[in-house]
């Protein structure tokens, strides 16, 4: 249950969904973050990494040692013995309560000084979300559960159990493939004409197929987006930070626009993507907007309202479509 009148520090709050998933161990994780507050951050910070390194490489070095014994005759033999078997136990152990530990750290840097509503963490999820990180060594990886645990103790319920089921099992390229294609995410679609596949490596059909795979994206050659226009009033729609204008300029009542979907895990995923703006992408979409015969102009947004709404600058500006060459084709 979520009390929106009251409101805790962030901080607290994380310590909360810490302590629900890995229990009493967790304050001890958030001493050196909180020290990193006064005068003294810098050097705490790094005593905190030398000993997270110190701690693995001591686990590593008695994992060897205990590995490997002198047989009779001087050679090594493997120890399988329960005393192997322990070492081996420990030092698993370390590893993943150091992973736990950036990720939580990580997680305070980016909550810092906010306040959120009140409200108990689900133990399901956290539960499943610390099973998933501990063995996470990634740092790039430990970085996105560090946003979905930040994400969720400012808005529970942002992430769900199947997204995080489908991060679990990401990898690093997995992750780095779908990055690049939020870069193209216009409101909840990608604009996904067959020429712009070939041109642009990002949306290449190989990609978005793989992606499409582990869970992220629907795709299907007969996928469209349907705009209507009501009574001649433009569309809006967002694009990162920016807000895209379509008007029609003859009447035009509906527009199809081929397109690639998120799925619900992937727009999961997207809130917490770091994306980019790719003006050819947009003066691609435009092309196409204007054989529709209507226009395309953007503005920045200012503010997003919790109704869907949005604040922007003003005047919005045109986007240009693509230049044509002599022959009639696009660049």
């Amino acid at each position: 249950m979520v009390d929106v009148n009251l409101k805790v520090p962030a901080i607290e709050k994380l310590l909360d969904y810490a302590a629900s998933g890995i229990g009493a161990v967790a304050g001890p994780m958030l001493v050196t973050w909180r020290a990193r507050q006064d005068a003294k951050a810098k050097l705490i910070g790094a005593q905190a990494d030398a000993d997270s390194l110190r701690i693995i490489a001591d686990a590593q070095a008695e994992a060897r040692h205990s590995l490997v014994a002198p047989d009779e005759v001087g050679r090594g033999v493997m120890d399988i013995g329960p005393n192997g078997i322990q070492q081996r136990i420990r030092f698993q152990e370390r590893k993943r309560q150091a992973n736990i530990k950036s990720v939580v750290q990580d997680a305070a840097a980016e909550l810092g000084d906010k306040e959120v509503p009140n409200h108990e963490p689900d133990p399901d999820w956290t539960a499943r979300f610390f099973d998933c990180v501990q063995d996470v060594s990634s740092e790039d990886m430990r970085n996105l559960w560090a946003k979905i645990l930040s994400g969720e103790v400012e808005e529970p319920g942002r992430t769900s159990l199947r997204t995080l089921d489908i991060l679990k099992n990401m990898t690093r390229v997995d992750a780095q493939k779908f990055r690049n294609i939020c870069d193209f995410v216009i409101h909840d679609f990608v604009f996904y004409p067959k020429e712009y596949q070939i041109r642009h490596p990002t949306l290449v059909y190989d990609n978005v197929i793989h992606l499409q795979d582990i869970g992220l994206l629907h795709t299907s050659s007969n996928l469209v987006k349907n705009l209507d226009f009501d009574q001649r009033s433009p569309i809006l729609l967002h694009h990162q930070n920016w807000a895209l204008r379509i008007s029609t300029t003859n009447g035009t009542k509906n527009i199809r626009i081929p397109e690639i979907l998120l799925t619900n895990p992937g727009k999961e995923l997207y809130q917490i993507a770091k994306c980019q703006i790719h003006t050819d992408y947009l003066r691609s979409f435009s092309s196409f907007l204007r054989g529709e015969n209507c226009e395309l102009s953007y503005a920045h947004i200012i503010t997003r309202h919790s109704d869907g709404t949005m604040t922007y600058s003003l005047p919005f500006v045109p986007i240009e479509p693509e230049s044509e060459q002599p022959d009639g084709t696009t660049p």
